[in-house]
């Protein structure tokens, strides 16, 4: 009886370590969600303003974030210009509101609508052609938006008309408007993640998978690949540029110098190495540490001018970008590791 039962449990140990396996990044996202929730009370009545500020920036980025998630590791697509399409949503929103008069709360949803319109635009034409050229098409936007924008809007930045005031209810005191500016980001964001996360859990997600795992076949059961691509970058880009519009509640002004092409290079390297299964798992929860990353890593630079200043190879060494080359390198070689042990353990 002892020998019978011995495959039986043989087969059950590794079901049992693989539910295991399941369960942890679950367990583990569930922790981060409180953890977050905790910091989104308690950071904005404790910090200073200028650091509320900076975390409101963050929140927003966040959105970028999952538009590059959903594009890169739901879709098997690159984009190199989501900084481009952040600028064009914030462009977008912050004209609505000072030559059209839109309310100002409504002001991320023509961003959204910018940004999908633009993304649209982009998809038309690469998503006909391989892989490769959306890549490179959405990097020229990336390149050419700055300058662009400089000649639609001049070389001076432009304010927001208008001013985010809290209302009475809410017991915030005049001079403390970036703790309502946080929550008013912090809420668009929790509702936009909401629902991606919604839309992508149907089967509308699972067709997409599809299409980034086999078209063709995806193709013959009558899944519409390339019109469900071109939804989804349009809808990546409405991500984006809905957290353009957000950035305008904590800045309150647009200039070509906020959305260089160093920017889109950063948003896609943060989104391969923290996208990565190994170091952050392949949850829009990984757009948090992206966006920590890509948010306060210069403002803490800025705060060691040390570092900055020095030259030769230390200078080198405590740059922004090798810190970048650090992380994409670290990824790589936790992902490899990774697909060395998923092969021996399926050996």
């Amino acid at each position: 009886m002892t020998n019978g039962d011995e495959p039986l449990a043989q087969g059950r140990a590794p079901r049992r370590e693989r539910t295991r396996r399941e369960q942890l990044p679950i367990t583990l996202t569930g922790a981060a969600l409180v953890v977050i929730a905790a910091l989104a009370i308690i950071v904005p009545l404790r910090a200073s303003s200028i650091f509320v500020t900076d975390v409101t920036q963050l929140a927003a980025f966040c959105l970028v974030f999952a538009g590059l998630w959903l594009l890169t590791h739901r879709m098997g697509l690159l984009s190199i210009g989501h900084g481009a399409l952040t600028g064009c949503g914030s462009y977008a929103a912050l004209h609505a509101a000072n030559d059209f008069g839109l309310p100002l709360m409504a002001m991320p949803l023509v961003g959204f609508v910018a940004g999908c319109a633009v993304g649209a635009l982009l998809g038309i034409p690469a998503l006909r052609l391989p892989k490769a050229y959306l890549a490179l098409l959405t990097l020229s936007a990336a390149v050419a938006f700055p300058i662009v924008l400089r000649q639609l809007d001049g070389p001076l930045p432009v304010t927001l008309d208008g001013e985010f005031v809290a209302p009475s209810w809410t017991g915030i005191a005049p001079n403390d408007e970036h703790i309502w500016e946080f929550w008013i980001v912090v809420a668009w964001v929790v509702v936009a993640f909401w629902l991606l996360h919604g839309l992508l859990s149907g089967p509308i997600g699972r067709a997409l998978v599809a299409t980034r795992d086999e078209a063709t076949a995806a193709a013959t059961f009558g899944v519409p690949v390339y019109r469900l691509r071109l939804v989804g970058v349009s809808l990546s880009s409405g991500l984006a540029g809905l957290a353009g519009g957000l950035l305008l509640v904590p800045v309150n002004f647009n200039d070509q110098s906020l959305y260089p092409e160093e920017l889109s290079i950063k948003l896609f390297a943060l989104t391969i190495a923290f996208g990565s299964t190994a170091i952050g798992g392949s949850r829009l929860i990984t757009t948090v540490p992206a966006a920590t990353v890509l948010v306060l890593l210069p403002v803490w630079l800025v705060d060691r001018p040390g570092w900055v200043t020095q030259g030769g190879w230390i200078g080198l060494v405590k740059s922004e970008f090798f810190l970048y080359a650090v992380l994409l390198l670290v990824a790589a070689y936790a992902r490899s590791r990774r697909a060395r042990a998923v092969r021996t353990y399926d050996a």
